[in-house]
C-alpha cells in the first residue's frame, strides 16, 4: 500500500480514533460505494536531498490496486477508505544504478479526519511504504517500508508519524 514491536498505547489511540471516525461518519455512508475502484500510484523522482541523500527514482513493477470508501462525513467527503491489492514497486538509486524490488501488497484501512490528518491502519499480512522528507519532526527522514503490521498517523502538513510497527526497512539505507 501506498505508507520494534506494537506499541500498547498508541495502538488504543487509533482505536478511539477509528471509533471516532466511524460514529460521525456512518450516517453518511452511500449505497454508491458498495464497488472497488482501481487506484494506480505514479512514478515518485525525488531528487537527492528531498529523501535520499541520493537521487531515488521509485517506479510500479505491478499495480492491481483498488479502493473503497465505506464511511463519508455529512459533507460528502471520504471518513473510512478500504485499501486492497497487489502493489510491487521498484526502487532505483540513480546515481549508482542500484535497485531493490520491494512487495508492497496487501490491505489497510486509511481514516481521513477532519483535521485534514490521516490515520492509516495496516494489518500483519500487509504492507506500505511511507515518504519521510528532512524537518519532519516525528522520524528520520528516508523511504520506509514497513511490513507485518503498522499504525501511520500522517499529519496535515504531511508529517508521518508511526505510531506502531513490525518490520521497516529504509530503502534509502539499502541503496547507499
Amino acid at each position: 500500500m501506498r505508507m520494534p514491536s506494537h506499541l500498547a498505547r498508541p495502538s488504543a489511540l487509533v482505536v478511539a480514533v477509528a471509533t471516532a471516525v466511524l460514529l460521525l461518519a456512518a450516517p453518511a455512508a452511500q449505497a454508491d460505494d458498495d464497488g472497488w475502484q482501481p487506484y494506480h500510484g505514479q512514478d515518485y523522482d525525488a531528487p537527492a536531498g528531498t529523501l535520499c541523500p541520493f537521487h531515488l527514482y521509485i517506479t510500479d513493477v505491478l499495480d492491481q490496486e483498488e479502493t473503497r470508501t465505506v464511511a463519508r462525513y455529512p459533507d460528502g467527503s471520504p471518513a473510512q477508505v478500504l485499501w486492497r491489492g497487489p502493489l510491487i514497486l521498484r526502487y532505483t538509486n540513480l546515481d549508482t544504478g542500484a535497485q531493490a524490488t520491494r512487495d508492497q501488497s496487501g490491505d489497510a484501512t486509511e481514516y481521513r479526519l477532519p483535521d485534514g490528518s490521516t490515520v492509516w491502519d495496516v494489518p500483519k499480512d500487509s504492507h506500505i511504504s511511507a515518504k519521510i522528507h528532512p524537518g519532519n519532526p516525528y522520524h528520520a527522514a528516508g523511504d520506509y517500508v514497513f511490513s507485518g503490521g503498522a499504525v501511520l498517523l500522517v499529519h496535515p502538513g504531511g508529517q508521518v508519524q508511526v505510531l506502531a510497527q513490525n518490520r521497516v526497512e529504509n530503502l534509502c539505507e539499502t541503496l547507499a
